[in-house]
C-alpha cells in the first residue's frame, strides 16, 4: 500500500482516527511522511515513554486517579482525570473553533485526517490552545468553586 501523503513509498505507519468509539479513518503513511508530520514515536526517548504512563498519577485538575497524559512543549507532563479531560476538550474545541474558524471545513471538505497533519501552523497553535485551556479549565474551578483551597 503506497503512502497516503507522497504516494511515493511504501506505508509502514498506519493511524486509526477513532471518534466516540467508532472506527473513522485509517492513514497510511510512509516513514518520511510520518515523521514529517510529528506521528513517530521514534522521535521520544524510552524516558518520555514512560512519563506517559497513567500508573500512579494523579489528574492536575481535582487530584483523582489520572485517566490521561500528554507530554508538554515547554517539558514535564500533565495528566486529567475522565471528567476533567472531558472538560478541557471542550475548552480546546471551543478554542479550535474561534480562533481557527476555516479548519474544521477544511478537514470536511477534504474528507481526510491529512488536513490536521498538513496544516503549517496547527502544532504551534495546537501547543499553545493547549495551555490556554489548562489555565481556562484551572480558573474554570477556581471561581465555580470545585478547587476550595485555590
Amino acid at each position: 500500500m503506497l503512502c497516503a501523503k507522497c504516494r511515493q513509498k511504501e506505508a509502514t505507519a498506519h493511524f486509526t482516527i477513532v471518534v466516540d468509539g467508532t472506527e473513522e479513518e485509517t492513514i497510511h503513511l510512509c516513514r518520511d511522511c510520518a515523521t514529517a508530520t510529528g506521528f513517530s514515536l521514534e522521535r521520544l526517548d524510552p524516558k518520555e515513554i514512560e512519563a506517559l504512563s497513567v500508573i500512579g498519577k494523579k489528574c492536575e485538575f481535582c487530584g483523582r486517579g489520572a485517566f490521561c497524559g500528554e507530554m508538554r512543549a515547554m517539558g514535564g507532563a500533565i495528566y486529567w482525570c475522565f471528567d476533567c479531560g472531558l472538560e478541557l476538550a471542550g475548552i480546546r474545541r471551543d478554542l479550535l473553533i474561534t480562533e481557527r474558524p476555516g479548519f474544521l471545513q477544511r478537514i470536511k471538505e477534504e474528507s481526510s485526517f491529512l488536513a490536521f497533519c498538513t496544516d503549517p501552523g496547527l502544532q504551534a497553535w495546537s501547543e499553545a490552545a493547549s495551555q490556554k485551556a489548562v489555565e481556562t479549565l484551572k480558573e474554570r474551578r477556581r471561581q465555580d468553586g470545585r478547587d476550595k483551597g485555590s
